[in-house]
């Protein structure tokens, strides 16, 4: 597709960025959190003792020594800071060096148990079908089966030692994980912001990895925690039953010793409870540091936009000023004159079904208009009507069981709809971008504002790091966003500032056309005007043709050249914003605008639209709005109405045309 511009100031072969130092903020961040630092020092001790053990335990444990028999179970001493247990030997020493084994073993299971049950818990999650059908059975055997006698059946078969022991806990263990990790992806894949980076190209593997991993990352961390001690407490289960390895000193090793020798009949308490103490000492070692690692990984805990004195936003004025740093390349005077005498964007005919177990519900049926260069459409219609779900089309956007069914979707004489895979993505961003419904909900919650509008540069090779860095700024600059706010998450801007970043990174790839679903949604009224403001702004400057999808007639009245007006998934009324404004002719059109307020004549009683709109699973026969058009006929009932155009640019699906009476 030879459809696609760059900017060559941001070609040039400039040296990478140099690390800033965000990248200290980790650890800076971690030496505020107190739970997390004394986590961290219980295991930094323990982890020191077991690498240090033959220099930091007074004895060899595992040196053979006479015993004698005062020796035997000996409380406490100078000598013996922790006593000596049925062989004789100090037991501090045996604790020092169980921790090798007991640490290797929780922690070699665990790691084995993130692994496997975090890849195939993604993979079931994200992919869905039959990866997920496949993997979940697996799953459902394995917690169907009894852990505890499988391990002892398996253990006993492959024979003792701490690699078997290690392999057969995390291998039996992944279930859970991957059902956690399964329910999390299932939940985010649905969000907005990975709808946003599927947009500009973002492949499979990159998803996975860096936006929907780091959402995951708190729980699968917070689960490996208790995995580590269940791995532990494990190895110490299959010791006391026999199946330990008895050459080697564990923790569990040590409690099966001490139950076997009588210990707690003979109230040797300082055989019993080191052990015990060292393995409450992982473990609250291990929690504290999930829970500290937990605040840090997921941002959206302490601070808020409204406790940041900086200035955040910029006038619209001075914003404006700063509109000619980024425009667009300019063209030739053939492109000009092609432009002038072909619409830029030319949808005709299109078609979008939704394929259930319910059954297949058309969405949308026979959509056509044409968009031009530097002019701004809106889409209006109450919810339900199709608005999002063309505009999904248009971008090859729609879910799993969506499917385009017919028609035609032309920018530039190219069919978008006929367009692979692969090229569609270069389409996107560079050619269409899409500011999409909810701006929270479409800006990743764990990467900076600044990371998400670069990254559809960086996928679409827009040059250095430095230059994309760069431009990062004057696009926030553009939008009245201060640029030092680029390395802020989403949560510590307010709702205008998300809304102007999520326009800000639909300009990263200096689109021809924009969508805008609902753009100030959720936004106050003062907020809203300057959004608008803001776009009218960028379209006139950049020379952007817009589609905006809303419900706000005001909004449209505003901003729009033409209007599309929709309704049960067909365009019923196609015009100029003046001909719908002031001469609409579809009774449905008629009734959206007589419920719209009317300031100059503010005594006016307010017009409603009886029932609701059509459930697409049980669309009325002929005319879908038949049932609540006030100028309905008998064969409003019976006939499908088609598309007529009772004057040039002035479409109308209507029977009531043909006889002249609307």
């Amino acid at each position: 597709m030879a459809i696609i511009h760059k900017d060559p100031r941001l070609q040039a072969d400039e040296p990478e960025e140099a690390i800033g130092p965000r990248k200290l903020g980790f650890i800076r961040k971690f030496s505020q959190n107190r739970m997390g630092v004394v986590g961290f020092i219980l295991l930094v001790v323990i982890v020191f003792v077991a690498i240090f053990a033959k220099q930091v335990s007074p004895y060899d444990p595992y040196e053979i020594i006479e015993v004698t028999r005062d020796d035997v179970l000996a409380p406490p001493s100078p000598e013996h800071l922790l006593g000596q247990d049925a062989a004789g030997k100090d037991v501090l020493s045996s604790v020092i060096h169980g921790a090798r084994i007991s640490l290797t073993v929780g922690i070699s299971a665990a790691l084995i148990i993130v692994i496997v049950g975090g890849i195939l818990g993604m993979l079931a999650g994200y992919f869905g079908g039959l990866v997920d059908t496949v993997i979940m059975r697996v799953v459902d055997v394995i917690l169907v089966i009894p852990q505890l006698p499988l391990m002892l059946v398996i253990i006993a078969v492959a024979g003792r030692g701490i690699v078997n022991i290690i392999l057969v806990i995390g291998l039996l263990s992944w279930s859970y994980m991957a059902r956690i990790v399964r329910a999390q992806v299932l939940t985010i894949k649905e969000r907005t912001f990975i709808l946003r980076v599927r947009s500009i190209g973002v492949g499979h593997f990159k998803i996975m990895v860096k936006h929907i991993l780091p959402q995951v990352v708190p729980v699968i961390f917070a689960e490996a925690t208790l995995d580590v001690s269940f791995a532990i407490i494990s190895e110490s289960t299959l010791s006391f039953l026999g199946l330990g390895d008895p050459t080697l000193i564990s923790w569990g090793m040590m409690l099966n010793q001490a139950f076997l020798r009588g210990a707690v009949t003979l109230g040797a308490w300082w055989y019993l409870l080191p052990p015990g103490f060292a393995l409450a000492w992982v473990t609250l070692g291990f929690t504290f540091l999930g829970n500290a690692l937990q605040e840090i990984v997921n941002p959206r805990l302490k601070t808020h936009h409204l406790f940041d004195e900086r200035k955040i936003v910029r006038p619209l004025e001075l914003a404006g000023r700063r509109m000619s740093t980024l425009m667009k390349p300019s063209t030739t005077k053939a492109e000009k004159d092609d432009i002038s005498t072909k619409p830029l964007l030319s949808v005709h005919g299109l078609t979008v079904e939704y394929q259930t177990d319910a059954g297949n519900f058309r969405a949308v049926e026979d959509l056509t208009f044409n968009l031009e260069q530097g002019k701004s459409m809106g889409l209006v219609g109450e919810s339900g009507c199709g608005k999002t779900t063309a505009m999904l089309a248009l971008m090859r956007l729609l879910p799993e069981v969506g499917r385009i069914l017919g028609g035609s979707v032309k920018f530039k004489n190219t069919d978008i709809l006929r367009v692979p895979v692969r090229e569609i993505q270069n389409f996107r961003w560079n050619n269409m971008s899409m500011i999409f419904q909810g701006a929270m909900n479409a800006l990743n919650p764990t990467r900076t504002v600044g990371s998400q509008i670069k990254e559809a540069m960086q996928i679409h090779d827009w040059g250095s790091k430095q230059n994309i860095q760069k431009e990062v700024g004057r696009l926030l600059d553009l939008v009245g966003i201060s640029p030092d706010r680029a390395s802020q998450y989403p949560h510590e801007y307010s709702g205008g500032m998300r809304q102007r970043a999520m326009i800000a990174m639909a300009l990263a790839c200096h689109p021809d056309i924009v969508i805008a679903d609902e753009p100030t949604t959720a936004l106050d009224v003062m907020i809203q005007a300057q959004i608008l403001d803001l776009l009218q702004d960028l379209q006139r400057e950049l020379n952007l043709s817009i589609i905006i999808v809303t419900h706000d007639l005001g909004m449209v009245a505003e901003l729009c050249d033409d209007v599309v007006v929709m309704y049960g998934g067909w365009l019923v009324e196609h015009a100029s914003a003046d001909i719908i404004f002031n001469n609409p002719r579809h009774p449905y059109t008629q009734r959206l605008l007589d419920a719209f307020p009317d300031i100059e004549n503010p005594g006016d009683k307010l017009a409603s639209i009886p029932g609701a709109p059509p459930s697409l699973g049980d669309l009325p026969k002929g005319c879908r709005y038949h049932p609540r058009c006030h100028k309905a006929v008998d064969r409003c009932a019976i006939e499908t109405p088609g598309l007529f155009e009772i004057s040039p640019g002035h479409v109308l699906r209507c029977l009531r045309v043909e006889s002249n009476e609307i």
